[in-house]
C-alpha cells in the first residue's frame, strides 16, 4: 500500500443496494439474539442503507450506526462467550455496544433484505476453525519453524504464513532497506538474493516517492522518521523484541550559538520552511534544489556548506538542509563548527535499541484485541475492509510470530483488522501489530515467494523484515 497522506479516518461499511435511498435517516426498529449450532447472532430491523463504524477493543464490540432507534434496547444471547448486547440512542446515531465474558470473539457482520436487517454472527469452532486439519510447515534452524495453514474466522478461507522464532533461536530478526544501504526500492527475492536473509516479510508504509512512512532505524542509523505516535517493533541486542504503542520521533539541531531548531523531515523531498535530516540511507545525493542551504556534518563537526542542492552523501556523514527559516537557521555555520543532533522516539527502550521499524496500527495488547486504527490516523485503504495483512505478534515467553495473509482472491478472502488481531491472539501473542498490506504483503522463505501476492508479482518495497543467523 503506498500512501500519499495519512489522516484520521474510521472503519465504515455501505450497502446500497439493500434498498432504495430515502431523505430521511434510516431507523433501527428492533435488535433480537439467538443460537444455533454453529453460532451465536444478534440481528436489527432497519428500514433502509446505512453506515456504520465498528470497533473491537478488549472484552468489547463497538458498532455506531448513522441511524436512528427510539429507544434502548437490551438482549441476552443464550451463548457463553456473550454477557450481554444493548442497542441505545447517541443523538442522530444509535450506538451497539456487545460485551464479551472474555475477549472479542471472531464474528462478521453483513445485510439481508426484503425485509432490512443487519446480521452480527459470532461463529462456534465447529464452522470457524483457526488451523485448516490442512496444514504444511518446515524446520529453519534452531529455534525457528514455517507453516502455512488455511484458516477460516468467519467470513471466508484465508491463507496464512507464519514464522515462528523462538527466544532460544540461532536467528534473530533485522529491517532491512530495499536497495542496497538505501531505502530505494525492491522486490523481496532482490533483497533475500543480496542480504542473504533466511525469510523476509514486507515492513514499512512508503510513499511513492523516497520516502518511508514511520519512524525506521537500522543499526543505529536513522532512515525514516514519522511525528504521528505510531505503533513500532523494536529489535533489542540478542535478539530480543518489544512492540511498543506510540513511538513519535522528535529531534533538534543546536547551534554553537545555542540557537536550535526543530527537525521537521528526514531522508524525503524537501517541503517548504523544512530542515532535513539526510543520509546515505536516502540516495547518493540529496536530490535537492538550488532554493536553500546545506550543511554536510561529520563527527558532529561541518565539514562543507553549500547553496547549489543535491549534496553529495557519504557513509560517515548527514546532511543537514533547510529551505525558508530552516536556511536562515543554517546559513551561519561554517566549517568547523561543532553541530549538536538530538533524537527521540519517546520511549527509552526503544532510543537505546539498535533498530525499530513503526507502522501499524497496533492490534493486540495484553493478549486482548486492541486495534487503534484511528489513534494512530491510519487511512481507510489500509484500516477498512478485508486484504491481504502482514503482522508481527510477540508471545508473553518472547517467541516471535511473523504472519502474512493472501487475499483479494477467490481462494483467500483476506482478513480485516479485526480478524487479524484475533489470529495473532488465537497463535499465543500477547502483543501484535500490523504492518504494511495490500499489493506488498509477501513472505519469502530460502530465496523463494511462499504467498500469492495480490498485485500477481512481486511489488517493489522500501523496507523489509528479514531473519538472519546471530
Amino acid at each position: 500500500m503506498n500512501i500519499k497522506q495519512i489522516g484520521r479516518t474510521l472503519t465504515i461499511a455501505l450497502l446500497a443496494s439493500l434498498m432504495a435511498g430515502s431523505a430521511m435517516a434510516a431507523t433501527i426498529s428492533d435488535l433480537r439474539g439467538g443460537v444455533k449450532d454453529t453460532r451465536a447472532r444478534l440481528v436489527m430491523d432497519i428500514d433502509e442503507t446505512m453506515h456504520y463504524e465498528e470497533r473491537a477493543q478488549g472484552r468489547t464490540l463497538t458498532l455506531t450506526f448513522d441511524a436512528k432507534t427510539d429507544r434502548t434496547r437490551s438482549v441476552r444471547v443464550r451463548d457463553r462467550r456473550v454477557k450481554n448486547a444493548v442497542l441505545a440512542p447517541l443523538g442522530k446515531k444509535s450506538r451497539l455496544v456487545v460485551t464479551f465474558r472474555e475477549s472479542v470473539p471472531d464474528y462478521k457482520v453483513f445485510f439481508l433484505k426484503k425485509p432490512g436487517r443487519l446480521v452480527i454472527d459470532f461463529p462456534t469452532k465447529s464452522k470457524s476453525s483457526t488451523e485448516s486439519p490442512q496444514k504444511t510447515g518446515e524446520n529453519l534452524g534452531k529455534g525457528v519453524t514455517y507453516r502455512k495453514s488455511r484458516v477460516n474466522l468467519g467470513a471466508g478461507n484465508v491463507d496464512t504464513y507464519v514464522l515462528t522464532i523462538a527466544p532460544d533461536s540461532a536467528y534473530e530478526l533485522q529491517f532491512v532497506p530495499g536497495y542496497g544501504h538505501t531505502i530505494q526500492k525492491g522486490t523481496l527475492s532482490m533483497i533475500s538474493r543480496r542480504s542473504g536473509a533466511k525469510a523476509l516479510v514486507n515492513a514499512s508504509y512508503f510513499d511513492s516517492d523516497i520516502w518511508v512512512v514511520g519512524n525506521l532505524k537500522i543499526r543505529g542509523k536513522w532512515l525514516g522518521m514519522e511525528e504521528t505516535p505510531r505503533t513500532g517493533l523494536v529489535l533489542e541486542e540478542k535478539g530480543k523484541a518489544a512492540i511498543l504503542p506510540r513511538l513519535s520521533f522528535t529531534g533538534t539541531v543546536t547551534r554553537p550559538d545555542g540557537a536550535e531548531m526543530k527537525i521537521t523531515g528526514l531522508n524525503r523531498m524537501r517541503l517548504e520552511n523544512d530542515l532535513i535530516f539526510y543520509n546515505n540511507g536516502y540516495d547518493d545525493t540529496t536530490d535537492t534544489n538550488a532554493a536553500g542551504v546545506e550543511v554536510a556534518i561529520r563527527n558532529g563537526r561541518v565539514i562543507k556548506t553549500g547553496t547549489t542542492g543535491s549534496m553529495p552523501m557519504s557513509w560517515n556523514m548527514t546532511v543537514l538542509s533547510g529551505h525558508g527559516t530552516a536556511a536562515d537557521f543554517l546559513r551561519p555555520l561554517a566549517v568547523g563548527d561543532k553541530v549538536k543532533i538530538k533524537t527521540s522516539l519517546g520511549s527509552p527502550l526503544a532510543d537505546k535499541a539498535p533498530s525499530v521499524g513503526t507502522a501499524g496500527p497496533l492490534l493486540g495488547y495484553d493478549g486482548l484485541v486492541n486495534v487503534t486504527a484511528s489513534l494512530e490516523e491510519i487511512p481507510s485503504d489500509i484500516a477498512d475492509g478485508r486484504a491481504p495483512r502482514t503482522a508481527v505478534g510477540i508471545k508473553k515467553d518472547g517467541t516471535i510470530l511473523v504472519v502474512v495473509a493472501d487475499g483479494r482472491s477467490s481462494r483467500s478472502a483476506g482478513m480485516t483488522l479485526p480478524e487479524l488481531a484475533r489470529y495473532l491472539i488465537q497463535l499465543g501473542a500477547d502483543r501484535a501489530m500490523n504492518f504494511d498490506g495490500g499489493g506488498s504483503s509477501e513472505m519469502v522463505v530460502n530465496g523463494a515467494v511462499k504467498n500469492r501476492p495480490s498485485d500477481g508479482a512481486e511489488r517493489p518495497v522500501r523496507v523489509a523484515l528479514g531473519l538472519f543467523p546471530r
